[in-house]
């Protein structure tokens, strides 16, 4: 059985000898590890279940580190997400164009990159769907006070980001693609960031269009979403969702929402790194591992991964401690 189908067989809730999993890791980590384990032959053995691209929205370097992407947005270089300032000074689109997000050359792009991943999981991926979107072009504090004093100028805002990323799904949806993943940061450490109210007033209606398309044309729906989702997580599986990254287990108690959902829902990650990775002991990190696998690997419905690459910071052994026992505790497959 190839690693696509063990995905297939995992995400439709069946038991597989191996449960799938993904190891990613910052370059300079992998660099370590290879040292570690003595040349990259020498690195523990492991299968590539999954593959993903996405569009790019990146359209060139700043002179100051900095970058600036196609919506005319400037970022900050670092390891977090800051702009420069606001696209939007103003609770206005008037003279503001929207850029296309998938040409012609994207659609190759996609379509060669498919037939060169036959037997792993495919998934394409749009980054910062509406509310990171929004926030990027109108300022994270300015689009919170817009959704409480702007009501029409926010409406308008998600309206044309849906009908941008309608008209992109029109274009890659009949590529041989798995899954469609949608990227937008709805949680804090304690429920979502704006709110429930916001949440069912501007995103909700309009994800259940995104989420509607991709049902109907025969792929899953899959998102990132960091963060406590709890609150909103049954109501996005109503409208669609099957996959949820990255299944945080610091912010939110993901046995009780395995309990509550995992006949429906599939958890990619569930390997926490805001804890034990980065400040536990290596045990501490097996341990993490085990519970994992044994929490929210029974039926099915488990991806197991680091909720974030393996960072730099992150201790050399608990990075090993990390990666080895993903490969052990996976390859005993479905609890």
């Amino acid at each position: 059985m190839n690693p696509r189908q063990i995905v297939l067989d995992a995400v439709s809730h069946r038991a597989t000898d191996v449960i799938p999993y993904g190891i990613g890791m910052d370059p300079p980590v992998r660099e370590a590890l290879i040292e570690h384990y003595g040349g990259e032959e020498n690195f523990p053995a492991h299968q590539d279940f999954l593959a993903a691209i996405g569009c790019n929205w990146r359209a060139g370097d700043l002179p100051d580190g900095g970058w600036r992407d196609i919506f005319g947005v400037e970022w900050k270089q670092g390891t977090t997400f800051q702009i420069t300032e606001p696209v939007l000074k103003e609770p206005t689109l008037a003279g503001y164009e929207f850029p296309t997000l998938v040409d012609d050359a994207e659609v190759e792009r996609a379509r060669a990159w498919c037939a060169q991943q036959p037997d792993r999981f495919r998934t394409y991926s749009f980054g910062m769907l509406f509310f990171e979107r929004a926030w990027a072009l109108r300022g994270m504090e300015n689009l919170l006070m817009d959704m409480a004093a702007e009501p029409v100028f926010v409406h308008d805002l998600f309206e044309h980001l849906m009908v941008m990323h309608l008209e992109a799904l029109d274009r890659i949806l009949d590529l041989p693609f798995d899954a469609v993943r949608f990227g937008d940061d709805f949680g804090g450490q304690h429920g979502t960031i704006m709110g429930l109210k916001h949440w069912r007033t501007y995103l909700k209606p309009r994800l259940a269009q995104m989420y509607g398309k991709v049902r109907d044309a025969g792929k899953m729906v899959s998102i990132h979403s960091c963060g406590d989702n709890s609150e909103i997580l049954g109501e996005m599986i109503d409208m669609g969702l099957q996959i949820f990254n990255p299944a945080q287990p610091e912010p939110q108690d993901l046995p009780a929402l395995k309990r509550e959902y995992g006949d429906h829902l599939t958890f990619e990650g569930g390997i926490g790194s805001q804890g034990n990775l980065p400040f536990g002991t290596p045990e501490q990190v097996r341990e993490e591992v085990r519970r994992c696998r044994l929490e929210l690997g029974e039926d099915g419905g488990l991806i197991m991964m680091p909720t974030k690459a393996i960072r730099e910071e992150t201790p050399l052994e608990n990075a090993v401690a990390c990666v080895e026992a993903i490969i052990e505790e996976c390859n005993k497959g479905t609890p």
